[in-house]
């Protein structure tokens, strides 16, 4: 499995610019810039949605099946940062890998405007070989799991918003205390946002995995907290 980071440093090899900052480990714009100008030249389609294809054009071999580097957080964390920058395609078009994730998850439905952030967790935890609750309800996670007293890296969180839920991973806490979180549908991709712990309905962890240890890092945030996950 290859990190943003990874992905940053072979585009600067391959001569494109990743924004003034280099190889940050984060998905900016100008990150999302250089992954579209690789896949134009590569024939590819000219989204900054990283998958499997691509890494492969960008390595030079087939990554899908590695094992995860050692980056120190669970295996489906690692898996679901594939998808950064998955959007959704405006129109009557749909994004394909959003299909995707419904028919993996079992679920009916063949648009990506249908709210899919639990069908986001669901595909994830499936590739990897945890049963989901193969529900489109956010907070069906809620009665999922092992509860966990705190957040740690890679649980699943569990969010209350207007007209429903949301959930997601955790991947750290910004400088002012916000959860950072990996979850889809989130502005209608995939990303990692800064939610606010007032939101939190309970966070989740899968049966039979190692507990995590340790308290979860501090990582950058633009700070502008998530309000569109509908």
């Amino acid at each position: 499995m290859k990190t943003i980071l990874d992905i940053q440093r072979r585009l600067l090899a391959l001569g494109y610019s990743v924004g003034p900052a280099g190889a940050d480990g984060v998905m900016g714009a100008d990150t999302e810039k250089a992954i579209i100008a690789f896949k134009v030249a590569n024939g590819l389609q000219a989204r900054p949605y990283i998958g499997p294809i691509t890494l492969e054009k960008l390595f030079g071999f087939a990554v899908a099946g590695q094992r995860a580097l050692g980056t120190g957080e669970p295996r489906w964390l690692t898996f679901a940062r594939r998808y950064s920058g998955l959007h959704e395609i405006k129109g009557k078009n749909h994004a394909p890998e959003i299909l995707a994730m419904w028919k993996a998850t079992g679920l009916p439905f063949t648009d990506d405007e249908t709210p899919w952030c639990a069908s986001m967790v669901g595909f994830v935890l499936e590739s990897v070989g945890i049963a989901s609750t193969r529900s489109g309800m956010a907070r069906s996670y809620e009665k999922w799991g092992v509860k966990l007293a705190k957040p740690a890296v890679g649980c699943i969180v569990t969010f209350k918003r207007n007209g429903g839920g949301h959930v997601g991973f955790v991947t750290g806490r910004d400088a002012q205390g916000n959860l950072m979180v990996l979850g889809g549908n989130q502005a209608d991709a995939v990303n990692i946002k800064p939610f606010a712990v007032s939101r939190v309905t309970g966070y989740w962890w899968p049966k039979g995995e190692p507990l995590p240890e340790g308290a979860i890092p501090t990582v950058e945030s633009d700070g502008k907290l998530s309000t569109n996950e509908a």
